[in-house]
């Protein structure tokens, strides 16, 4: 067999896998098992579970304030980001708690120990759950903050926009979001030579009906902050910009010198969401 008709076969056979599963591997990249992390880190996170609106069993860790575990002053949920589960995306919340911070980290269902397939509506129900769950555990008279990374920030966007108790959280702090499924798709897809002709049929095969740029006006009143890496090979920080200007007030766009999965090594990152956090950024430009 020559290697042309090797070739032909294998774009057929990539082709097909895509159409028939959606595109959902592009969004999704779930593992169960979790990565191996030093004891100390471990020793400070708990878990906890809970149940998805149809019932499906989701774990995730809580991370109690270490600088006061009794009354913390914040509440923070994390959305985090496609690929692997909970253990490799711990970084974007395991500094909160050295700042008066007490957060929430969970793994979508398929993901890591929680149980299910992952796809995107099913997802989009455990948010909503993990939404209800920390709210309904954080005292009243403390509100809950809500940080999505990558496609956790695109899929909060349009869960934050249909959560029936926004009254119960301050804000969304957006990281490098993408604002439309079809048009990600398209940019993922058009990289490689070997799917480039099929970017834009492929695309389509993916539900776009939860489009984040549909759906970020309707998070109003709750502020959007959103922040992007001028750098970020993966997620174009003109998506940002596009869910920025669709967005109502008040809200705030932030670029800053950084990559896709390195945002939240930067300590002015960090910096920019404590400031949001404990007040500081409260004047938005617009």
């Amino acid at each position: 067999m020559n290697a042309e008709l090797i070739n032909m076969r294998t774009i057929i056979l990539f082709v097909v896998f895509l159409h028939l599963t959606g595109c959902t591997s592009l969004l999704f990249q779930p593992v169960k098992k979790h990565a191996d992390l030093p004891e100390q880190v471990l020793n400070n996170v708990e878990d906890f579970t809970f149940k998805s609106i149809d019932g499906t069993n989701l774990h995730g860790w809580y991370l109690p304030s270490r600088s006061n575990p009794n009354k913390p002053k914040h509440t923070v949920l994390y959305l985090h980001g496609n690929a692997i589960n909970i253990s490799s995306h711990l970084g974007g919340v395991y500094w909160l708690p050295e700042h008066d911070v007490e957060a929430y980290i969970f793994d979508y269902r398929g993901y890591g120990k929680s149980e299910g397939i992952a796809f995107l509506q099913g997802v989009l129900a455990d948010i909503d759950a993990a939404l209800t769950f920390v709210a309904e555990r954080t005292p009243a008279e403390r509100k809950v903050w809500v940080i999505g990374h990558s496609v956790g920030a695109s899929m909060g966007i349009y869960s934050l926009s249909q959560f029936k108790a926004k009254e119960r959280l301050s804000g969304f702090i957006s990281v490098s979001a993408f604002s439309d499924y079809h048009e990600i798709t398209q940019e993922f897809l058009s990289r490689n030579w070997l799917t480039w002709s099929f970017q834009w049929p492929l695309s389509y095969t993916i539900n776009n009906e939860f489009s984040p740029k549909e759906y970020i006006n309707e998070i109003k009143p709750l502020p959007i902050y959103f922040i992007h890496g001028n750098q970020d090979n993966i997620i174009s920080a003109r998506h940002s910009k596009v869910l920025y200007e669709k967005a109502s007030k008040p809200k705030s766009l932030h670029l800053v010198d950084a990559k896709h999965n390195d945002i939240f090594v930067h300590s002015n990152v960090k910096n920019y969401v404590l400031n949001i956090l404990n007040g500081n950024n409260a004047a938005l430009p617009d």
